[in-house]
């Protein structure tokens, strides 16, 4: 099959030469059922447990009720995952000059956030220190991968066996000193000193606060988009693993809208996304008490307060974090705090997991890390001092994880948040799971290629490996793709999808689009087998490696890929 169009002309010394064949090789492994053609399917993932907070691992499918907008939705998938069943076996070693977008499976997957961008320099140096001492305890030959969240995002560390280099990577990694926590938390500027005069003074504090309240609230909102760009990302790269993910992010938190710290009772208001956990089917499994001093932020646009707010940057980071199955669990850095009329030599007045009970203004960075937590069917950690504590019950609360799913109609695919209720046959449980989706064919991840590959971190969107061989100027490259992430739709017999495809070496790139047509046996054969291209790419000297990537056209959804050479 030959390229739709060449975008680009390259210099003589870059040619690709594409090729479309069915690969007989082995298949990128997902884990997940096959679904054929277009199916759109909703995953959720439920976490079991009983009175006593241990996981419940003996329930069936039947024992499982799951609705959509309140109707009842038929399981087309179900599974039990218990996390240590396979996760300690050795990663498959690629060959030489093999390289995949996709980590090996593994049914435990736990990412860490160390948001340095959030939260206080010395709550980092603390954080670390327990962070440390958790990763000291795992295994030798544990999977993790580590994110650090500063000026940008950097896989300090990706899935790998190797907990040596792990820990010395983040041993060598300097804690950051971040202006923007101290910008947006410092108290407004006061001129008492200056003048004894109480109207005088007034005037000048008036003056200070004017003066310092944009320098505050450009903190504030690079704070905001910055990390929910970056958990956006961090969706991107999990997204080709299958299962539950679990995402501890060790933070201070940050505000959802520009002004909140001059608000007080703006936001004691309750939730109406509120979601309890439900057990005997219809009846609340436990109660979810809400702080008697704010209740759960409400992600709407015209949340109160005094400025612009960053909800959608956070729902659109919800959205990505559930389409790809990555539950977050908070785990704030900041430990015991008490209002600062009590600090000092006074206890805290705070309950584990819950903000202080004061009088005072609400933490809204609380509010942040809860909603999170809530919406993706995570958890979160608040008024700990002891976090290797706090992050080890976040990495235990998926070790028993059920899997369901479902297929809406392409009708009900209108856009819009729908509320999921899940619930069991169990008396006596709770039940964590997301509270809904958007139903949309669209990903909510979708950059172009050249975003995407200028984004240092892998996105795997659409799966994909590429083997090299050495040519004369070059390589020939033979890239194999997970047909399972691409888009295919029957159309007058064929199976119908495209691809846009873009390699870049040094400056030079080239996007080409190669449009996708099978027959009902070819199509089943791709699922199979997996939809192999050879390419050939000549790179000048000096070239010390290249990009790659994929776009699927009709949902949106990226791979990308660095080729070292």
């Amino acid at each position: 099959m030959r390229p739709a169009s060449r975008i680009k002309l390259l210099p003589r010394w870059v040619l690709l030469l594409f090729m479309v064949r069915l690969g007989f090789g082995q298949p990128p492994s997902t884990g997940e059922p096959t679904i054929q053609g277009s199916t759109h399917l909703v995953l959720v993932n439920v976490v079991v447990k009983d009175k006593h907070g241990k996981p419940v691992d003996d329930l069936k499918l039947n024992d499982f009720e799951l609705r959509d907008q309140g109707e009842r939705r038929k399981i087309a998938f179900f599974s039990l995952e218990r996390s240590g069943e396979g996760a300690g076996s050795a990663a498959n070693s690629q060959p030489r000059l093999t390289f995949t977008n996709r980590p090996a499976p593994s049914v435990a997957v736990t990412v860490f956030l160390f948001d340095e961008l959030n939260t206080k320099f010395t709550d980092q140096e603390f954080a670390k220190k327990d962070f440390l001492r958790y990763l000291r305890g795992l295994p030798a030959n544990s999977r993790v991968a580590v994110f650090v969240l500063g000026d940008s995002l950097t896989l300090l560390h990706d899935f790998s066996q190797d907990m040596p280099s792990l820990l010395a990577a983040i041993s060598k990694h300097s804690n950051r000193v971040n202006p923007e926590v101290q910008a947006s938390t410092s108290a407004p500027a006061s001129s008492n000193s200056l003048t004894g005069d109480a109207a005088t003074t007034s005037q000048w504090d008036s003056f200070l606060q004017s003066s310092s309240q944009p320098y505050m609230d450009y903190a504030e909102t690079v704070r905001a988009t910055r990390t929910a760009a970056a958990l956006e990302t961090i969706a991107g790269h999990l997204q080709g693993i299958p299962g539950r993910k679990t995402l501890i992010w060790i933070s201070g938190g940050f505000p959802i809208q520009l002004g909140l710290h001059n608000t007080v009772d703006s936001m004691a208001q309750s939730n109406p996304n509120d979601r309890r956990s439900t057990g005997a089917r219809g009846k609340p499994a436990t109660k979810t008490t809400q702080p008697s001093t704010s209740a759960q932020t409400t992600l709407s646009e015209d949340l109160p307060g005094m400025g612009t707010s960053f909800a959608a940057e956070v729902k659109r980071a919800i959205r990505s974090l559930n389409e790809a199955d990555v539950a977050v669990y908070p785990v704030d850095a900041r430990g015991i705090s008490v209002p600062s009329p009590f600090e000092a030599d006074r206890g805290s007045i705070g309950k584990r997991s819950s903000p202080p009970k004061t009088f005072l203004a609400p933490d809204f960075n609380y509010e942040t890390l809860e909603t999170l937590a809530q919406e993706t069917g995570g958890r979160a950690f608040h008024q700990i001092n002891d976090l290797n504590s706090a992050i080890q019950e976040a990495a235990d609360d998926s070790r028993v994880t059920y899997s369901l799913a479902f297929s809406p109609a392409a009708s009900q695919l209108d856009g819009s948040y729908h509320q999921l209720v899940v619930s069991v046959n169990r008396p006596g449980v709770s039940l964590r799971y997301r509270p809904g989706y958007v139903a949309s064919k669209d990903v909510a991840l979708s950059p172009t290629l050249a975003e995407a590959i200028a984004n240092p971190i892998a996105l795997t969107g659409v799966g994909f490996t590429v083997h090299l061989d050495p040519t004369e100027g070059g390589y020939k490259a033979a890239i194999t793709l997970d047909a399972h992430t691409l888009t295919l739709e029957p159309t007058d017999g064929k199976w119908i999808g495209s691809l846009q495809f873009l390699v870049v070496v040094g400056k030079v790139e080239q996007l080409t689009t190669i449009p996708l047509s099978f027959s009902e046996s070819m199509f089943h054969q791709v699922l199979e087998k997996g939809l192999v291209l050879g390419a050939r790419v000549k790179t000048p000297p000096g070239t010390t490696g290249f990009n790659m990537g994929f776009r699927d056209i009709p949902s949106g959804a990226v791979g990308t890929l660095h080729v070292p050479l």
